[in-house]
């Protein structure tokens, strides 16, 4: 599932630079992307998955310490590490700019390194990169939903 998600990933952040750079987001044919409700559905599950990610890492860190298996949690956070980048792709296919051309990028940098750890060695050497990147698009991603319930 691992490499599933590295390459889903990369697709996406390749599709979403190329739109970038031609302006896809401007084609009729993605104008939903533009409507507003849709934003904010799409971007409500966008944070629901992100919270979701967070949620089994701090349960995994509490059940742990209690005997329980990380197992059942880690498949969970790799189902939606497969969701995650689908999710952002549908809210809006173009990188924005500034917090919004951070924010994506992180969010797929983060799933990039956290599909890396496998074995002791690569986990090791990954692991601050996925934890680093995954609490800067969680603050980015808080930041977003605040700007836009204060300005929409």
């Amino acid at each position: 599932m691992r490499a599933a998600s590295r390459y889903l990933i990369w697709c996406v952040a390749t599709l979403m630079l190329v739109a970038w750079f031609l302006n896809w987001d401007q084609l009729e044919a993605l104008a939903f992307q533009r409507d507003r409700t849709f934003r904010n559905i799409s971007g409500i599950a966008v944070m629901t998955l992100i919270l979701f990610q967070w949620t089994l890492t701090l349960g995994r860190t509490v059940f742990q310490k209690s005997g329980s298996q990380w197992g059942n949690w880690i498949d969970w956070h790799l189902r939606i590490s497969l969701l995650l980048p689908l999710a952002v792709l549908v809210h809006s296919i173009a990188i924005g700019w500034g917090l919004l051309a951070l924010l994506p990028l992180a969010l797929l940098a983060s799933g990039h390194f956290g599909s890396m750890l496998e074995g002791e060695a690569n986990t090791r050497k990954n692991l601050p990169y996925h934890i680093g990147l995954s609490v800067a698009t969680l603050v980015m991603a808080l930041a977003h939903a605040a700007t836009v319930l204060m300005f929409n």
